[in-house]
């Protein structure tokens, strides 16, 4: 769990005040709605037995729990600051971010950190990242209709 709390937590917060730094309304903005999502997906992942993440704890959904408040909002967080600040088409960046997640999920996967269950494969898992940085994009599209 150590190595969660390190790898999930710590390591992407170290980044995030980095980038709280350059652009505090992105990450007061996308932060919240990014943890909304990881722990909805998550739970549902868990709930139905799609994955697991070692280690697993009595409560199965806490040993992802530093992923769900550290990685995945400050890889949202990173994704909106590269679409704010980058020529790319903002749909590349959706991809080309959840292709690098799936691959992060993909190594973890091949160490046994990650196991799937009930039909889940590496393609769900692509997809069950596009979904929510897809989600926070227009999110931050909405934002900026509203002049926020």
């Amino acid at each position: 769990m150590i190595g969660n709390i390190f790898w999930g937590f710590i390591i992407p917060w170290v980044f995030g005040f980095w980038l709280y730094k350059q652009d505090k309304k992105l990450i007061l903005l996308i932060v919240p709605l990014s943890v909304t999502l990881s722990f909805i997906i998550n739970l549902f992942g868990f709930h139905f037995g799609f994955w697991s993440f070692t280690p697993i704890l009595k409560t199965k959904e806490l040993s992802v729990f530093p992923l769900n408040v550290g990685l995945y909002p400050m890889l949202s967080s990173y994704l909106i600051y590269l679409i704010q600040k980058n020529k790319l088409h903002p749909y590349i960046l959706v991809f080309i971010f959840a292709l690098c997640t799936t691959l992060f999920e993909y190594i973890e996967l091949f160490f046994g950190k990650v196991a799937y269950g009930h039909g889940w494969n590496i393609f769900w898992t692509f997809w069950s990242y596009v979904l929510p940085y897809f989600i926070i994009y227009r999110y931050h599209v909405a934002l900026k209709k509203l002049g926020i």
